[in-house]
């Protein structure tokens, strides 16, 4: 379990926003938890492919479930949006405990990667997926201008393992421009965004 207080899993992180101690307010929540899973084993019809552990620490459900919580109760603004990663291993569960802390889902957003890993020797699995959540009454709208100009489909090439379409990002600051908004398990610095991860 993550010891929220004291940060004990986390605690090797360099963190650009110290989401236990901030008390900045976000519109926008963009997340990429760590879940726990593996690179899949060593298959003959992709000779590349190393059968090993995933390049970053993982977390439990729990402890995903337990960062987010705090980030929810104390760095939100009362009408606001979460945006929130997951693959198919964790689809239905990322939308139960999402439930369970007092959200409703919007939409999911399928990411094509178009390559992708195959972990169980049958087919690759080339989708992941962007959950938008929000509270009831309080889901924070879109600009005029460009409701309706998106769909839930993203077509992008994965560049390196983990790494998220760039896509992804220009879609959110085109739909809130002036939101404040905070990437947590980020990267990469990115303008106009607040960040927290352990590479950045």
């Amino acid at each position: 379990m993550v010891d929220l207080k004291k940060n004990v899993l986390y605690s090797k992180y360099e963190m650009k926003v110290d989401i236990y101690k901030s008390n900045k307010k976000y519109d926008i929540i963009y997340t990429d938890p760590p879940w726990k899973q593996g690179k899949g084993g060593k298959k003959k019809v992709r000779p590349n492919s190393s059968g090993g552990e995933l390049d970053y620490p993982t977390m439990s459900l729990q402890d995903i479930k337990e960062l987010h919580k705090n980030v929810f109760d104390n760095l939100t603004r009362d009408n606001h949006n979460v945006f929130m990663w997951t693959i198919d291993k964790y689809l239905i569960e990322t939308e139960q405990f999402m439930k369970e802390l007092g959200y409703t889902m919007h939409a999911r957003i399928v990411w094509h990667k178009v390559t992708g890993m195959a972990p169980a020797f049958t087919v690759r699995y080339t989708n992941e997926y962007l959950l938008w959540f929000y509270k009831k009454g309080k889901i924070l709208m879109l600009d005029d201008d460009v409701r309706g100009k998106y769909s839930t489909l993203i077509t992008e090439k994965v560049e390196r393992h983990s790494q998220k379409p760039k896509a992804a990002y220009l879609m959110l600051e085109d739909m809130f421009k002036k939101s404040t908004k905070l990437e947590l398990f980020a990267r990469s610095y990115r303008d106009g965004w607040d960040c927290w991860g352990n590479e950045v």
